[in-house]
């Protein structure tokens, strides 16, 4: 049955449910705040090899499967370039290559010499690093906008700069939702508002536990291309975008990073991680900051996804990292809302169901 669907919020997570919303034959309308959503300001990794546990790392594996799926269907800037990793101690890197390996996962060990040939502009490199020869980027961008258009192409509408406050229900279920100019109806509603997620759950006496966690993201001035991979560093993890921008994180282990408050000004964040930037390549010392981003990024308070329905006609999608989570979620929502859940993909989604809690 044809239904209408309303998702709220329009980074990847919103961006890509809505697709397949749309390719499973809904009536689909996005409705976006128009305020800085996590999407735009992330720094685009797909990978698998940062993860909290099995389940994870199986779930972030599914979802470089469903970013190439994706990729099939439809013209996006994603670089499949690969990661050179030397961000942990010896030891714990040897310890992270046998458990990868032991997972299957695509995992290379590399000498001095091997990195020095991979990356032959780089200062002062490490003995070993871990090659992640499948991973890649996104442009952080253009991403979520390239899934809205196609999208949009299958019937979609997009409200902008409309927030949405809360839902309407009526005999326990949602009839639509409340907005700044008043109540859409829909038959079914999904909250992917990112860090808005917990307000709009909390109309209904839903307590969506997520915690702050500010970030800055540097884009440089363009430069002659340097770097054709993804770097993880322990000073900090660095990509070259194809207009010859470095675009990195302002924090050190930026995936891992839990702070709460953003210490520095962003004038000290920038320059900071500028400085830090050109210790590893020889020949930047012109190079200039153009712009930082403050992100939020919506981090559950146990750090995992939270995906499932809180209420009869209400889901709720709230993750951190949305880029590499991004498709096989908009795959999986759209599944289960319809159904059509095969005993993998509940396999895959049931240890973020938000009943956890």
């Amino acid at each position: 049955m044809v239904q209408t669907h309303i998702v709220v919020g329009a980074g990847i997570i919103g961006a890509a449910t809505a697709f397949q919303l749309c390719k499973a034959g809904q009536r689909v309308i996005v409705i976006s705040a128009g305020q800085a959503d996590a999407t735009s300001a992330a720094f685009g990794w797909i990978n698998a090899s940062f993860f909290i546990n099995e389940d994870h790392h199986v779930l972030r594996v599914a979802g470089l499967a469903a970013w190439r799926r994706a990729m099939s269907d439809l013209p996006l800037s994603v670089d499949w370039q690969g990661c050179l990793c030397w961000d942990l101690p010896d030891a714990q890197m040897h310890k992270t290559y046998a458990r990868l390996r032991a997972f299957n996962y695509p995992v290379e060990l590399y000498d001095a010499a091997q990195i020095a040939a991979l990356v032959p502009a780089l200062r002062n490199g490490p003995g070993r690093a871990l090659f992640f020869p499948r991973e890649g980027a996104a442009s952080s961008a253009e991403i979520a906008g390239q899934f809205l258009a196609a999208a949009q192409d299958m019937g979609a509408r997009l409200i902008r700069n409309i927030r949405v406050t809360g839902i309407r229900m009526q005999a326990g279920r949602a009839v639509g939702v409340e907005t700044t100019q008043g109540l859409i109806k829909a038959d079914h509603v999904v909250i992917a508002a990112g860090t808005g997620t917990a307000a709009i759950a909390e109309s209904i006496e839903c307590h969506v536990p997520l915690v702050p966690r500010p970030a800055y993201i540097l884009r440089t001035t363009p430069h002659a291309h340097l770097l054709q991979h993804i770097l993880a560093t322990p000073g900090g993890e660095i990509r070259q975008e194809p207009s010859g921008q470095f675009l990195l994180p302002v924090a050190v282990a930026h995936q891992a990073d839990q702070s709460e408050v953003l210490a520095q000004d962003p004038v000290a964040a920038a320059e900071g991680a500028l400085a830090r930037l050109q210790t590893h390549f020889a020949g930047l010392d012109d190079l200039a900051w153009a712009e930082i981003i403050r992100a939020e990024r919506p981090v559950p308070a146990d750090d995992l996804p939270i995906v499932g329905s809180v209420a009869d006609g209400v889901y709720v999608a709230v993750m951190h990292s949305g880029i590499t989570l991004g498709p096989i979620m908009g795959e999986l929502i759209s599944k289960d809302i319809g159904g059509r859940l095969s005993n993998a993909d509940q396999a895959l989604l049931a240890p973020y169901r938000p009943d956890r809690f």
